[in-house]
């Protein structure tokens, strides 16, 4: 099988790969890993992996500058039916929109747009809420049959960093949300694709079993 996570500038892609080699490791899967942008590659993938760090119009730039890297995963992604994980802005371009910076348009493969958190009332420690919502959070489980979600529970703590959040009416795509001031969907998706607000990589073991949970998911 062959995983490859797409290169478009958005950084911190030696992270995400290391994580997803570490849970090939621990559970003897025979997987092998390519960070690129290269398009030929990207359609014989089987998996596919999205990462997202700064803003989403840059993010989105960055995925313009390789010509036809769009088109590519839609193909790939909506119509070949292959594995998709995006994560943080990865996962905000799978929706209309964004309202960061510019309204900025998505890969409409869901339905919804990003709005700026409400920083409203205190945390439980009495402190007022920020943004960007930084730091670690449990979650709340919708779609607690879903594969994804095998042995993870709402002890576990997954860390988040983001300013905007998704507004969406379609509680069908929603598979676990978290608490910042209010709900925010923190893992959504439909069919193969799923897309973390989060950053499993940098969640340490419960977020190792999220991605385990990935490659090990039976479409």
């Amino acid at each position: 099988m062959k995983l490859i996570i797409i290169d478009y500038g958005s950084g911190n892609l030696r992270s995400v790969e290391n994580a997803f080699l570490n849970s090939i490791t621990d559970n003897n899967l025979k997987c092998n890993i390519e960070v690129t942008n290269n398009l030929h590659t990207i359609s014989n993938a089987d998996y596919l992996v999205l990462p997202g760090v700064g803003s989403y119009p840059d993010c989105k730039k960055g995925l313009q500058n390789t010509k036809g890297l769009i088109d590519v995963l839609s193909e790939q992604v909506i119509h070949k039916k292959k594995k998709f994980l995006g994560i943080c802005v990865g996962m905000q371009l799978m929706f209309d929109y964004s309202l960061e910076k510019m309204r900025t348009p998505g890969f409409g493969w869901l339905s919804g747009n990003f709005s700026k958190i409400k920083a409203v009332g205190k945390d439980y420690l009495g402190r007022n809420y920020k943004v960007p919502h930084m730091g670690w959070n449990s979650l709340n489980l919708k779609y607690i049959c879903h594969p994804i979600l095998e042995n993870i529970s709402e002890k576990d703590q997954y860390y988040f960093v983001h300013s905007y959040y998704l507004k969406t009416s379609e509680t069908s795509q929603l598979i676990a949300s978290t608490n910042y001031c209010h709900q925010i969907p923190a893992i959504v998706g439909q069919e193969n694709y799923l897309g973390v607000q989060f950053h499993p990589e940098k969640s340490s073991l419960s977020g190792q079993k999220l991605i385990s949970n990935w490659l090990k998911w039976k479409l």
